[in-house]
């Protein structure tokens, strides 16, 4: 009797160690299960930083190539007046800048943006993200934002672009948008002496040294002769004009500038050289606009080097050994590649592009060509579209 119950009392021992031990296994199976559950859910990743690592790619929110970070951006800008940039999405492994465009956009479902603003003193909006943008080939997509000001002082955003993967994972990367006003400055001859070279020169000195280096500063030009030509180490818009005998403002010696704020313009402005010299040389990162004006008698009449970028419209290019010359090997920041119904007449080259450092086509609707000895000497094989220009 004695025996038998210490084999029930065995038996009856064996019982719960079973059953914890297959609760302890029923356990490990739930906690296998919902980690395999867990690690197949879709996962969100979020950066403020300009850009965000995900399953081994790099994507940045970036100004150049190779693509560097811009966790902001911020321009300066006039007040009631509208402003519109791009902002390009890049991808790249973790560990290079080889650009994984193609490879990144077969597994994305889509890729949208929109803007948060809660300031009521600034208007800002964003288009949805263009894949295969020709001013930015190499780009993801990209997004061009839109905004005005209305009331001075600096006024914020947010950017913020969302990926969805194939697999239902999430992307989000924002960036701060914070913008601030500017004043302008104008000054005519009525307003300070301008007659002369030296005095204009003095005039964009003084104002150039009493206001800040993102404001504007224009000048209407009188209907003179200046003997020589200017040094312009800030953005300054000049607008010439015409006397009552049909002079026009009209400078005679090389112009120089170079600023990295803002797209400077020169309107209606003759420049007339003597065989020697560039009549418009533009360094650093200018970007500087020709709109009305006419360049003859130069070795070289209009000439971006540095990272400059230079456009001209309705503009004559006559009698210089090279019309217009780009020889900058720096990565420039494009302000427009369309070169609009302009005239190269009778220059030894019209068109000389010793090196373009952007992939953008440069295109010439309504210019014409005539009389030149070489219309576009393109050495450096940048991409032009001449479809809409005239060659006689």
């Amino acid at each position: 009797m004695s025996q038998l119950r210490k084999r029930n009392t065995r038996a009856g021992g064996l019982l719960p160690a079973l059953r914890i031990g297959l609760a302890a296994l029923l356990c490990a199976a739930l906690a296998l299960g919902l980690i395999g559950y867990l690690s197949s859910r879709p996962k969100t990743c979020e950066s403020s930083t300009g850009e965000v690592v995900y399953s081994g790619y790099r994507l940045c929110l970036s100004k150049q190539e190779p693509p560097v970070p811009v966790p902001e951006n911020g321009y300066h800008a006039m007040l009631d007046y509208p402003y519109r940039y791009p902002v390009p999405l890049y991808v790249t492994p973790v560990d290079g800048d080889t650009l994984l465009t193609d490879d990144f956009m077969e597994n994305t479902a889509s890729v949208t943006a929109e803007v948060n603003c809660s300031d009521i003193y600034m208007s800002i909006t964003c288009t949805q993200p263009q894949q295969h943008n020709e001013y930015y080939p190499n780009a993801a997509a990209v997004t061009f934002v839109d905004f005005s000001i209305v009331a001075p002082g600096e006024h914020e955003a947010e950017l913020v672009w969302t990926i969805t993967m194939n697999n239902g994972d999430v992307i989000r990367l924002s960036q701060a948008q914070r913008h601030s006003s500017i004043s302008v400055y104008q000054y005519t001859a009525s307003d300070t002496p301008m007659d002369t070279i030296e005095e204009l020169q003095a005039l964009v000195d003084r104002v150039s040294a009493e206001i800040d280096e993102y404001d504007q500063l224009k000048i209407y030009l009188p209907a003179v002769v200046y003997e020589g030509g200017l040094k312009l180490d800030r953005a300054v818009f000049l607008y010439g004009s015409v006397g009552p005998d049909g002079q026009r403002t009209t400078f005679t010696g090389p112009t120089e500038i170079s600023s990295a704020r803002g797209v400077p313009e020169f309107t209606d402005i003759s420049f007339q050289g003597s065989g020697q010299g560039t009549g418009v040389l533009v360094t650093g990162t200018t970007r500087l606009q020709l709109t009305g004006c006419r360049l003859s008698g130069w070795e070289t009449g209009f000439m971006a080097t540095g990272s400059a970028w230079i456009n001209a419209d309705e503009t004559v290019f006559e009698s210089n050994e090279v019309g217009m010359c780009f020889d900058a090997e720096d990565t420039p920041m494009v302000s427009d590649d369309f070169y609009t119904n302009n005239i190269f007449r009778d220059n030894g080259t019209a068109i000389l592009l010793e090196h373009v450092s952007s992939d953008t086509s440069l295109k010439f609707p309504g210019t014409s060509f005539t009389g030149n000895g070489v219309d576009i000497d393109n050495r450096c094989g940048q991409q032009v579209n001449t479809d809409e220009a005239i060659f006689d």
